[in-house]
């Protein structure tokens, strides 16, 4: 009976002001392991989103070494009705040699003489993307992140700074994914407007000039403390074994990411989606509000703006590269 008292204490006495956090419109982040950029928590908007990483080579959880990056192409189909067309679909061109459904239907609208096709073509936006582990050294606007290992996801502004690194355009080749001799990258981000889209802009952000060893973040003590190195320069064989555990110490893979094949539900909404942009579905859409959550993919703005008017070649005769406005 005690018991009942007690649960009936709660229900009559508690404030019920505490159980309405459905009321609140706060902005959730699914924990799927990425690092988010989040320009809204931004506390200076002209300076933009400031954080310091560290690119990390990619230790597999059965201890062998994997590519430091993950590359996906990715389609986002942009039709509100029926809204469960709408959203992200990986590309059958992540596959060598398979058909991509969405991008000859993309092909297909536009190459096409008919107005009103060229324009639904505009549905189906391309975007590549690129994977990486990173440790996160500052973030003064998530600071529960510093420490941790995430996932990066990132475009072709990014990829051409990692590069630049590697041929020694500017200082002495690096490969940033370097345990012993790699290099902490600055990211600054800021939002530009695109006629009726904002956009993040990564194109401020820079690696530091300055090679170090490795950064490992002591919990206990809350600090960062870069690995010792040999008189060679190489990872003293003493720590080996604390980096890997450091390394592996996440929540999420970056094989998580990896491009996967459409599955017969998704293979079903490409052909209803085809059908629809063609004409030869009766059912209604509007182009105007995109039925995913931009916070479900984060763009670049020099290279996820895709598919524009000058796109108007046959497929036979453009490259990977058409897909692309790197501007």
């Amino acid at each position: 009976m005690a018991a009942k008292n007690e649960e009936l204490n709660d229900l009559f006495n508690s404030n019920l002001d505490s159980t309405m956090d459905f009321l609140n419109d706060k902005k959730t982040v699914s924990n799927d392991g990425l690092y988010r950029v989040d320009l809204s928590l931004a506390k200076d908007k002209k300076k933009g989103y400031r954080s310091v990483i560290r690119f990390l080579p990619n230790l597999t959880k059965e201890g062998t070494l994997g590519q430091s990056a993950i590359e996906k192409i990715s389609h986002f189909v942009k039709i509100k009705e029926p809204k469960e067309l709408g959203g992200y679909y990986d590309s059958m061109k992540n596959f060598p040699g398979e058909k991509c459904g969405l991008t000859d239907l993309y092909y297909t609208l536009m190459n096409s003489k008919n107005a009103i096709l060229q324009e639904k073509a505009k549905l189906l936006n391309y975007s590549k993307k690129y994977y990486s582990y990173v440790l996160v050294l500052e973030d003064e606007n998530q600071p529960d992140l510093v420490g941790k290992i995430l996932i990066m996801q990132y475009g072709k502004t990014i990829k051409d700074k990692i590069l630049s690194e590697k041929n020694g355009e500017v200082n002495s080749p690096c490969n940033v994914f370097d345990l012993a001799k790699g290099k902490d990258f600055v990211l600054l981000v800021k939002e530009i407007q695109t006629g009726d889209e904002t956009y993040p802009d990564y194109k401020a952000s820079a690696f530091r000039q300055d090679t170090t060893s490795l950064p490992l973040y002591l919990k206990d003590k809350a600090v960062f403390k870069n690995i010792p190195l040999t008189s060679d320069g190489t990872v003293d064989p003493k720590v080996q074994s604390k980096v890997k555990e450091f390394l592996l110490d996440r929540e999420h893979d970056l094989e998580e990411f990896a491009p996967k094949r459409l599955d017969e539900a998704q293979q079903a909404k490409v052909s209803e989606i085809t059908d629809l942009l063609t004409g030869k579905s009766q059912s209604n859409f509007n182009k105007t509000t995109p039925n995913a959550s931009s916070d479900d993919f984060d763009f670049e703005s020099d290279l996820d703006v895709v598919f524009d008017k000058k796109a108007t070649k046959k497929e036979e005769t453009m490259s990977e590269e058409d897909f692309f406005d790197f501007d």
